[in-house]
C-alpha cells in the first residue's frame, strides 16, 4: 500500500527555517566584527551624515569611493542593513511556522533590538560619538546577538539515541517490536 503524503503543517520539522536562523545568528556575529573594525580603526565619523552616505542612498554609494575609514564605516552600515532585513524575514517566518510561542516572541524582540541598534548607530554619528550612546550601541549589539543565538539554538531538530530503522519498527503496528527498541529512548524522554 502507498501512503498519502502528509500536508506540511507548522508542527512539522522546518529544516530551512532552522538553517536560516543559524545563518542570521552567524551574520549578526559578522556584523559585530565589522563594528569592532569601525571602532578599532577610529572610523566612526568617516561618514559624517546619517542615514545617507555623503548624500548617497546606502546601497547606491559608489564602491570606488569606499577607501580608508569610509570602507569600514559604510561597510558596517551595509552589513547592518542586510542583517536587519534578514531579522525581519526571520521574525515573519517564525510567526508563520514556529509552534513555540517563545520563538515568535524572541523573533520579534530581535526585530525591536535591531531597530534600536540602527537608531543608536545613527545617534552616535549625529552627536559625534558621545560615550554613553556608543556604549549603549555596543551593549545592545551583544544583546541582539544573544537573541539571535537563542532563536537558532531553540529551533533545533529533536535528536534521538537510536537508529532510524528502530524508530520505524517501533511505530509500526504490523511488525513485532525488536529487542533493541525497548532500550533506545529519544533524548526528549530523558
Amino acid at each position: 500500500m502507498f501512503e498519502t503524503p502528509r500536508p506540511r503543517y507548522p508542527e512539522t520539522p522546518q529544516p530551512w527555517l532552522r538553517r536560516f536562523t543559524k545563518f542570521v545568528a552567524g551574520s549578526t556575529l559578522f556584523l559585530i566584527f565589522a563594528g569592532a573594525m569601525v571602532t578599532s580603526t577610529d572610523s566612526g565619523l568617516a561618514v559624517p551624515d546619517w542615514p545617507n552616505t555623503y548624500g548617497w542612498f546606502l546601497f547606491s554609494f559608489p564602491l570606488k569611493h569606499m577607501v580608508g575609514g569610509i570602507f569600514y564605516e559604510h561597510g558596517h552600515r551595509m552589513i547592518a542593513a542586510t542583517v536587519g532585513f534578514l531579522t525581519v524575514l526571520q521574525a515573519i517566518w517564525l510567526q508563520l511556522r514556529a509552534k513555540k510561542r517563545v520563538l515568535r516572541i524572541l523573533g520579534w524582540s530581535a526585530v525591536g533590538a535591531v531597530i534600536a541598534q540602527g537608531v543608536l548607530g545613527g545617534l552616535t554619528v549625529i552627536f559625534l560619538l558621545p560615550p554613553a550612546i556608543s556604549i549603549a550601541h555596543a551593549g545592545l549589539a551583544e544583546i541582539f546577538l544573544c537573541l539571535n543565538v537563542a532563536v537558532a539554538s531553540s529551533h533545533r531538530r529533536r535528536t534521538t539515541s537510536c537508529p532510524r530503522w528502530t524508530r520505524a519498527m517501533r511505530r509500526s503496528q504490523a511488525r513485532p517490536r525488536s529487542p533493541l527498541s525497548s532500550t533506545c529512548r529519544s533524548s526528549s524522554a530523558r
